[in-house]
C-alpha cells in the first residue's frame, strides 16, 4: 500500500476520484483472484473493476487517505458525521461561528450573546483552531462529538481533516471486485444487451457491470453526505 494521498473535494459530500489506480495499489493481485476465486484476469480488467467500485463507494480508495470536509454542525448539537469512514485519525480541525437565524439567537450558558461580541470586536465569523485530541471519535461510524469553543457556545461550521480507511482490504470489497471483473469477462468492454452470430445469440439482463449483488457489497463503504 502506498502513503495517503490527498483527495478532492467537490460538491459537499462527494470526493473527486480521477486518478486511475496504479500496480502496487491493487486490492487484490492476478494470484490473488485465481487462488482464491478461481478466475484470471489482466491489470487493465483488475484496474478498471477498482475504478468501477470507487465509482460506486464514492472515494478515491479503499486504502487508508487522507480526506478533508466542511461540515455543518446541527443546532443545539455538538456532533458531526464524517463521511468516509472507518477513521483512522483526526489530522486538523477548525470551527467557526455564524448568524444563525433571528428566531434562535445563539447565546452560550450564562446568556451571553455572541452577536453582541463580534459587534465589539468588529471582525466577520472566523475559522479557529480546535485541538484534534479534544474531539472524541468513534472511527467505525466516524461520529464526531466537538468541544465547546471559547465563547462556550457551539460552532456553527467544522472543518476536520483526517485519514479513513482500511490496512487490510475486507473481503467482501474483493468479492465485489471478483463480481465486477466477472461481468467485464462476460460482457465485454461495451455496453452490449444482445448480439447474434449464426445460431448463437447472447442477451444479458443488466446494462451494467455493476449488478445489485455487488451493489450490496459495497453499500457499508460507500461515502454518503449526512446532512
Amino acid at each position: 500500500m502506498t502513503e495517503p494521498g490527498l483527495s478532492g473535494f467537490g460538491h459537499p459530500g462527494t470526493f473527486i476520484n480521477d486518478v486511475q489506480p496504479k500496480d502496487d495499489q491493487l486490492y487484490m493481485d492476478q494470484d490473488q483472484l485465481l487462488q482464491e476465486y478461481g478466475m484470471r484476469a489482466s491489470l487493465f480488467q483488475l484496474r478498471f473493476a477498482m475504478s468501477m467500485m470507487h465509482t460506486v463507494i464514492n472515494r478515491p480508495s479503499l486504502w487508508v487517505e487522507e480526506y478533508e470536509e466542511r461540515l455543518e454542525v446541527p443546532s443545539d448539537r455538538q456532533q458531526v458525521i464524517l463521511a468516509a469512514h472507518p477513521v483512522v485519525k483526526i489530522v486538523q480541525a477548525s470551527g467557526r461561528y455564524a448568524y444563525g437565524r433571528r428566531d434562535r439567537r445563539t447565546v452560550n450558558q450564562v446568556n451571553y450573546d455572541y452577536l453582541a461580541a463580534l459587534a465589539v470586536f468588529g471582525s466577520p465569523p472566523r475559522f479557529t483552531e480546535i485541538n484534534p485530541e479534544q474531539i472524541e471519535l468513534y472511527p467505525p461510524t466516524g461520529e464526531c462529538w466537538l468541544p465547546t469553543g471559547f465563547f462556550l457556545i457551539n460552532y456553527t461550521q467544522v472543518q476536520i481533516k483526517y485519514l479513513a480507511g482500511y490496512t487490510n482490504i475486507p473481503a467482501r470489497a474483493k468479492t465485489a471486485m471478483a463480481n465486477i471483473i466477472n461481468e467485464v469477462c462476460a460482457k465485454g468492454v461495451g455496453d452490449r444487451t444482445s448480439y447474434q452470430v449464426g445460431k448463437v445469440k447472447r442477451g444479458f439482463s443488466s446494462a451494467t457491470f455493476v449488478t445489485q449483488d455487488t451493489y450490496a457489497l459495497l453499500d457499508p463503504f460507500i461515502a454518503r453526505a449526512l446532512f
